[in-house]
């Protein structure tokens, strides 16, 4: 049977071996087979006019893979099907925009029956119109059900963009048809896992939230080998890794700070949906922005330069092991009986749905060692998700640790907290409160330092999440200018952030005497009475604080999360869509006031992630 009457075929290869091995068999089907040797110019590509390009990729593909790339560029070629030949099948999961890649030794079964889906998808199937309600209600049940993966109307253009970019490679003429396909070839072509590496975006870089690798260097991590001393061996699993920055973050902080490993059996897994970013963390090597935190020891240590690249050295890509893992449906890690002892899992759960999130930490719990630490992004909580794991605070950075069965509990010390230099003020206000220690002698007018230098200095410390460091900076601003607003309010954000609430109240109240129009103070009293269980006074905070002034981006996100948690869903949404339309007149590369780690953009689509919920776009 002729399934690919009249097709003509280009095939480009080096050797011209392939062509040899493979015109007999295309022409058989009714094809006309034309062969070309690599590299092969647009121009003749152009001219030649296929409605087939068959391309062997070869080990040292660069030229190929520019010709793939500059084909991408192109719209005139966008009409273009492209079948890849190669001998690396990590390729399957990489180049996206072809219509299908084929490992050798060939599948002739599965080239054949590619031959036949062209004939029947002939010439170029856009552009295509956006994504509607019920393809859309179509697309949504099917990802939930197979990866998890939460998409609706705020997040719709994501999807339709990923979508689309795989129907242009496979000549799909519609969604439907695109879903049907996807139905059909999600295990046997692995369709299901090439269209979630165009859907999940993860923008990392090393020693991503600085407190959380403070926290692991000095509770942790020290925690964990005296409770494993006799069996010498860790095991810590970096869930949602993406391109690997983080478990390689992990391997050069115990390879740095904790030399008794180096005898000890280490295991650092990293998993991620996206088989782009496992390869991508697999070669590490990295661009500059990606080092953009990291201290300059670690820098010349544990990377070789190559050229305008930075790749991780031998000694800890051979520590991480990465591996392809659906959270919802996947076998964890620890499953068979082998528990973890550290689970990472930042800035994943926000793919989610509360329903979904609650299932996988229920998973998570269970291959978590006792005592075990999972440590969640800055803005994802357990808060009525689980109750058998304990917030452990350090500095900035919090955990939590799974509590240990009655068999398995043993006593153990308080972990050590890094306490912060108290600073001399003037009296708080009326409320019995431990007594000041004395003040040190005022500085010599010679040493005064730069205050709006040293102020500027302890803010970028503190939004860079160096909290040792700003701490310092507010510590010395405040012995000399004790009356100093910004100051007292920071120094309260930085106790606050340790969950020393009564502490940063104190800062708070003394900020607040000095000028009772700041603004920032009542976010600060907000959040404060928020941690400590008092949504209704925290409120009226938050309010105060917009009343100075609205133009103030995270009070407005804080009110939609107190807001949503009195049950008061119409309130909460139109806070959010406060937020946003404060978010969207943000100049480019502004950073958040006291934003607690989030950036404008994450921000942004977190805001969109929660109207959903209430059924808006």
């Amino acid at each position: 049977m002729n399934t690919a009457k009249d097709l003509e075929i280009l095939i480009v290869d080096r050797d011209r071996e392939l062509c040899r091995s493979l015109s007999g068999v295309l022409e058989a089907t009714g094809c006309r087979v034309h062969c070309l040797v690599a590299p092969l110019p647009l121009g003749e590509l152009r001219r030649q006019a296929p409605d087939l390009l068959l391309i062997d990729v070869p080990a040292d593909a660069g030229q190929e893979i520019d010709l793939l790339r500059r084909l991408g560029l192109q719209r005139s070629a966008h009409h273009l099907p492209v079948i890849v030949i190669s001998e690396d099948p990590k390729l399957e999961y990489e180049l996206l925009d072809v219509f299908d890649v084929l490992a050798k030794p060939l599948d002739e079964d599965r080239l054949l029956e590619n031959l036949a889906l062209l004939k029947a998808r002939r010439g170029n199937p856009g552009p295509y119109p956006s994504l509607g309600e019920v393809d859309l209600a179509l697309f949504r049940d099917y990802l939930v059900s197979h990866s998890g993966l939460h998409f609706d109307r705020r997040n719709a253009l994501l999807l339709e963009r990923g979508l689309q970019r795989r129907m242009r490679a496979l000549r799909s003429p519609s969604y439907r048809d695109y879903l049907s396909y996807l139905e059909h070839h999600r295990e046997s072509r692995q369709e299901l896992k090439k269209l979630l590496g165009l859907l999940t975006i993860g923008e990392t870089y090393f020693f991503r939230y600085l407190a959380h690798f403070e926290l692991l260097r000095e509770v942790v991590i020290p925690e964990v080998l005296e409770r494993n001393r006799h069996s010498r061996r860790l095991r810590i699993w970096s869930a949602g890794c993406s391109t690997g920055e983080e478990p390689y973050s992990i391997a050069m902080l115990l390879r740095e700070r904790f030399p008794q490993l180096r005898d000890w059996q280490v295991e650092i897994l990293g998993t991620d949906i996206n088989k782009q970013s496992l390869a991508a963390a697999r070669a590490g090597s990295y661009g500059p922005r990606a080092l953009r935190v990291i201290e300059p020891n670690y820098r010349q240590t544990y990377f070789t330069v190559e050229g305008d690249r930075f790749r991780v050295v031998p000694e800890i890509r051979e520590m991480v092991s990465f591996e392809y893992l659906n959270l919802l449906s996947g076998s964890m890690p620890g499953a068979a009986g082998d528990p973890v002892d550290l689970i990472f899992c930042r800035n994943v759960m926000i793919y989610f749905q509360p329903e979904t999130t609650q299932e996988i930490i229920e998973r998570m719990s269970r291959v978590l060692r006792p005592g075990g630490y999972l440590l969640l992004g800055h803005a994802e909580t357990l808060l009525n998700i689980r109750h058998d794991f304990s917030r452990v605070q350090y500095g900035g950075g919090f955990a939590y640790r799974l509590q240990e069965t009655p068999a398995a509990s043993v006593p153990r010390p308080e972990p050590p907290r890094a306490r912060i230099q108290p600073v001399v003020l003037p009296p708080p206000p009326p409320k019995p409160r431990p007594a000041p220690a004395p003040a040190p002698a005022p500085a010599p007018a010679a040493e005064v330092p730069d205050l709006a230098e040293l102020y500027a200095q302890a803010v970028a410390a503190f939004e860079q999440e160096k909290f040792k460091t700003a701490s310092q900076k507010y510590a010395i601003l405040l012995r000399h200018k004790p009356e100093h607003v910004g100051a007292l309010v920071g120094y309260g954000f930085l106790l606050a952030n340790r969950g020393e609430y009564r502490e940063a109240l104190d800062y708070c109240l003394r900020a607040q005497q000095v000028d009772d129009l700041y603004p920032e103070s009542y976010f600060l009293k907000g959040l404060i009475l928020e941690m400590e269980d008092a949504p209704e006074a925290a409120l009226a905070e938050y309010r105060r604080a917009l009343l100075l002034d609205m133009q103030l981006v995270m009070p407005h996100y804080a009110l939609s999360r107190v807001l949503r948690r009195l049950g008061r869903r119409r309130e909460a949404a139109r806070e959010l869509r406060n937020t946003l339309r404060l978010l969207e007149r943000l100049p480019t590369g502004s950073d958040l006031v006291y934003g607690g780690g989030w950036t404008p953009a994450a921000l942004a689509e977190q805001c969109r992630r929660d109207l959903a919920q209430y059924g808006e776009n």
